[in-house]
C-alpha cells in the first residue's frame, strides 16, 4: 500500500501462488486471470520476473549510458522487444525470424504467421525462411478475382522475355505465389472448425484462427509454426483497475479456450506461448488513478512442456525509490533480459548451441551467469515429437516441403506438428509477442505490481 497507494489491489483481491527462492513465499495474480493461477498450479505456466529490453547489465548510475534503446517510449521499446538486436548487427530481422532461419538451415519446415499486420519479430534474413503470411483475426479472406481477370494476370506475370528486369520478375513471382497461397490456404481453412467455443473478442478471434491454422499443418507440409498475436489497450494512464478488469477478462477467456483446444488436439506439449511487452508500468500511481511507462516487468510463458509453478529470475527485494534497481516512481531496472528468455525457447525448439549467437546477437553483452538453464525452464529441455499424423499430407502450400516429426514453433501463440513458440500477447502498441501489461506478479504481503500485459 505504501508503494502502490491508491492503485493498490487488496490482498483479498489477489489469487495466491507459491514460489521458492524469491523474496516472498507467496505472490498474487490479478483476480481476473484465474486461468494463469490454474496453469501455474498445474505446472504449465511460469513467470519471468523483472524482465525487459536490455543492452547489457546496468545500474542506477549507468543505465542511460549503456542502454542503446530509447527507454519508456512505446515505439522504440516495442520494436526492440521484437528484434532483440540493439546494436543492429543483423538489421531488419526479428527474434522469431532468426530462430526460423536456424531451424530451416537444419532441414526444418517452418510456417510464419502474423495476425492482422506485419511484425518484424517474424522477419529473418531474406532467402532463408519462407515469407511471413499475414492473416486477419478471422482467418484467410479470399481474394475475389474474376476468371477473366485471373487469366489476364497469369498471362501478364508468367511471361518472361530476354530483357525482363530482375525487379519485375521478382515482383511477378511474388504476386503469383501470394495469390496461389491465398487460394490454397483459404480452401484448407474453409472446413476447419474448433472443438472449443472461443470468445468473440479480438484476442479470442486471433487465437481461434491460430488454432485453425495449426490444424492445417499436415496439409501445409510443415513441422513447425511461429505465430505472432497482439492485443492492446493496456496503456493505462488513467483508471487502471477498471481497465485491467476488462482487459484481463478478455485475456483470461481467450487463453482458457486456446489451452483447452490445444489439449483436445493432443498438442499441448508441443506448443509454447510467451507473453512479451514493451515495458511494465510505474508502481506509483499518477493523479488520474493510472500508471505510467516503466521498464522491468513480469511476464507469463505457458504450455505443456513448460516447467511451470515457478518464478524465473529474481524479484526485487526493495521497491522503494531507495532500492538499488528503482528509478523514479517505481520504475525498475530489469535484471533478466528478453535474450535470456528466448534463448531457452530456441534451445527447446532444437536450435543448435553454436547458432544461438545468430538468434540472439546481443548475448555476448551478458555474463554466462545471466542466462537461464533450459532444463530448468522446460521439461526434458527439448521439444517432444508431435503426435503421429492422422493422415497423409494433401496438396501443400509449399510443394517442396515434407511433413517431418520436429516440433512446431509459434510466436505469441502458435503451434504445429512441432513445438510452437508464440511470441505472446504483446503490449499496447506492441503486436504480440505480448501486451504491455502482463498479469501482475506481486507479493501478496505487498500490493500487486501493475500487470505487465499492456
Amino acid at each position: 500500500k505504501f508503494i502502490r497507494q491508491k492503485v493498490a489491489i487488496p490482498r483479498a483481491g489477489l489469487l495466491e501462488i507459491s514460489a521458492v527462492d524469491q523474496v516472498c513465499e507467496t505472490f498474487g495474480i490479478h483476480s481476473s486471470l484465474p486461468i494463469a493461477q490454474d496453469m501455474y498450479n498445474q505446472g504449465d505456466l511460469l513467470f519471468f520476473t523483472n524482465t525487459g529490453v536490455m543492452t547489457q547489465p546496468v545500474d542506477k548510475e549507468n543505465y542511460y549510458i549503456y542502454t542503446k534503446t530509447q527507454l519508456f517510449a512505446h515505439n522504440h521499446m516495442q520494436q526492440e522487444s521484437k528484434r532483440l538486436d540493439p546494436n543492429d548487427l543483423i538489421g531488419g530481422t526479428g527474434i522469431l525470424g532468426r530462430m526460423s532461419d536456424s531451424l530451416v538451415q537444419y532441414g526444418r519446415k517452418v510456417g510464419l504467421f502474423s495476425l492482422d499486420r506485419y511484425h518484424v519479430a517474424l522477419s529473418g534474413i531474406p532467402g532463408i525462411s519462407e515469407s511471413t503470411m499475414i492473416v486477419n483475426s478471422n482467418g484467410i479472406p479470399p481474394v475475389y478475382v474474376s476468371t477473366e481477370t485471373k487469366e489476364v494476370i497469369e498471362t501478364l506475370h508468367n511471361n518472361t522475355a530476354a530483357d525482363s528486369g530482375f525487379f519485375a520478375e521478382t515482383w511477378s513471382a511474388s504476386l503469383m505465389q501470394s495469390l496461389d497461397t491465398n487460394e490454397l490456404l483459404s480452401r484448407e481453412l474453409e472446413d476447419v472448425s474448433t472443438y472449443m467455443e472461443f470468445p468473440v473478442t479480438h484476442l479470442g478471434n486471433q487465437l481461434r484462427t491460430v488454432a485453425r491454422l495449426i490444424a492445417t499443418r499436415e496439409k501445409r507440409g510443415v513441422d513447425a509454426d511461429m505465430f505472432y498475436v497482439e492485443v492492446g489497450g493496456y496503456d493505462t494512464h488513467s483508471d487502471v483497475e477498471i481497465n485491467l478488469i476488462t482487459r484481463f477478462t478478455e485475456v483470461n477467456d481467450a487463453l482458457a479456450a486456446f489451452s483447452a483446444e490445444m489439449k483436445y488436439m493432443d498438442l499441448w506439449n508441443n506448443v509454447t506461448t510467451i507473453q512479451v511487452s514493451d515495458f511494465a508500468r510505474t508502481l506509483n500511481p499518477n493523479s488520474g488513478d493510472g500508471t505510467d511507462h516503466a521498464w522491468g516487468g513480469n511476464y507469463m510463458m505457458f504450455g505443456g512442456s513448460v516447467k511451470g509453478g515457478q518464478i524465473a529470475g529474481t524479484y526485487p527485494d526493495d521497491l522503494t525509490d531507495d532500492g538499488p534497481l528503482t528509478l523514479s516512481r517505481g520504475r525498475l531496472i530489469p535484471t533478466l533480459s528478453w535474450d535470456a528468455c528466448f534463448i531457452t525457447i530456441a534451445s527447446w525448439l532444437g536450435v543448435p548451441e553454436h547458432d544461438i549467437p545468430h538468434v540472439c546477437p546481443n548475448c555476448y553483452n551478458f555474463p554466462e551467469s545471466h542466462f537461464l538453464d533450459t532444463d530448468e525452464i522446460f521439461d526434458n529441455g527439448t521439444a517432444p515429437p508431435p503426435p503421429s499424423p492422422s493422415g497423409s499430407p494433401s496438396e501443400s502450400l509449399h510443394p517442396s516441403m515434407t511433413l517431418s516429426t520436429p516440433p512446431s514453433v509459434s510466436s505469441s501463440i502458435a503451434s504445429s506438428t512441432s513445438p510452437s513458440a508464440l511470441p505472446s500477447i504483446t503490449s499496447s502498441a506492441l503486436p504480440s509477442v505480448v501486451s504491455s501489461k502482463d498479469p501482475s506478479l506481486s507479493p501478496s504481503n505487498a500490493p500487486s505490481k501493475d500487470p505487465s500485459l499492456s
